[in-house]
């Protein structure tokens, strides 16, 4: 029978509690689809122990590999944690998930680390620029100095706004913008700027998190859309596409979490490809990959971002599918032979 542990932090949440459930119902055989030999325990990482008598490192005295899969559904603050974990581990070796917490660098989960990486790879993303509020602040300020200069030449409206495009095809940025953190946080740390005293607004406001929290922030091109794609990836298959839409012209995200509708939808084959490559460039295997058009063209697509550990109620709610069952199953599949 595999055995799987999925480690999170904190309290356990309504997500891993469906996630056991559907653990349970497979062994169970509800459903109808026959029974699935499976043992799921939830592993939060306060359990995570270890002394320098014996060198040993345990879950409060259960040994790691007594499992077949681990499935790290959470990261967050407990990287010191999962490296205890990954170091514990011996031959041979329990399959992990997401293969991302291998690597050991908390950057690496990071939405500033993905833009790099998807760009790298040829995946279109937002045109992003990384550095202290201020300094993201200050590239603007120029933007917005060089668009006066043009308008004060004595050139005419048409001329200027024809330069006006060529400096943003030239990777340089208008308003509006998007301000987002590189932590992710499920879309509480995105904000939308469509002037400069907007921005420095936001600048200040943000600045403790900066400075008294290590947080740290992403200038982005703000992409209009009439809402964007959140296409759910497990291993090398596309479970699913759903699409969410802003219900409020004073909301700019589309996230279900901000009170956005969502629907079942779908895509073209080759934009679920690359969904499936972006979950695999940023090390995912079990991910959320949020898609958006440029123009509003399906030719174009732009990864937003890929979602580790990815919320996926108001995904249920759109597609119908019994999402834990999926992933329990995902899971099951990857034991070693």
């Amino acid at each position: 029978m595999p055995k799987i542990a999925v480690f999170f932090g904190g309290k356990i949440s309504k997500h891993l509690v469906l996630v056991r459930n559907a653990a349970t119902r497979l062994r169970q055989g509800y459903g109808g689809q026959g029974k699935i030999d499976v043992e799921l325990d939830l592993v939060s990482y306060n359990n995570v122990c270890f002394e320098t008598e014996t060198g040993k490192i345990t879950l409060r005295g259960k040994d790691v590999n007594e499992y077949d899969v681990l499935f790290f559904r959470t990261t967050g603050k407990h990287w010191e944690e999962v490296d205890l974990i990954i170091n514990s581990i011996k031959a041979p070796r329990p399959v992990i998930v997401d293969p991302l917490v291998e690597y050991g660098k908390p950057s690496y989960a990071c939405k500033a680390w993905q833009m790099l990486k998807l760009k790298e790879a040829g995946i279109d993303v937002p045109r992003s620029v990384y550095g202290s509020l201020w300094y993201l602040y200050e590239v603007m300020a120029r933007e917005d100095n060089s668009h006066q200069r043009i308008f004060s030449s004595g050139e005419s409206a048409r001329q200027a706004q024809c330069q006006e495009k060529l400096l943003v095809s030239n990777y340089h940025f208008s308003f509006p913008v998007i301000l987002k953190g590189s932590g992710g946080d499920r879309g509480t740390r995105v904000f939308k700027a469509n002037n400069l005293k907007e921005l420095e607004k936001l600048v200040r406001d943000l600045r403790k998190s900066e400075t008294e929290e290590g947080k740290r922030y992403m200038l982005q091109e703000y992409i209009e859309n009439d809402g964007d794609f959140r296409v759910l990836v497990l291993g090398e298959k596309v479970l699913g596409v759903m699409k969410r839409s802003s219900q409020s012209k004073d909301e700019f995200r589309n996230n279900y979490s901000a009170g956005g509708k969502v629907e079942v939808a779908d895509l073209p084959e080759e934009v679920k490809k690359l969904a499936v490559k972006a979950a695999k460039v940023c090390g995912l295997a079990v991910a959320g990959v949020d898609v958006a058009f440029r123009d509003f063209d399906k030719n174009k697509p732009v990864v937003w971002e890929v979602n580790k550990g990815p919320q996926f109620k108001g995904f249920m709610k759109a597609t119908g599918i019994d999402v834990p069952k999926e992933i329990v199953k995902y899971l099951v599949s990857l034991k070693k032979l």
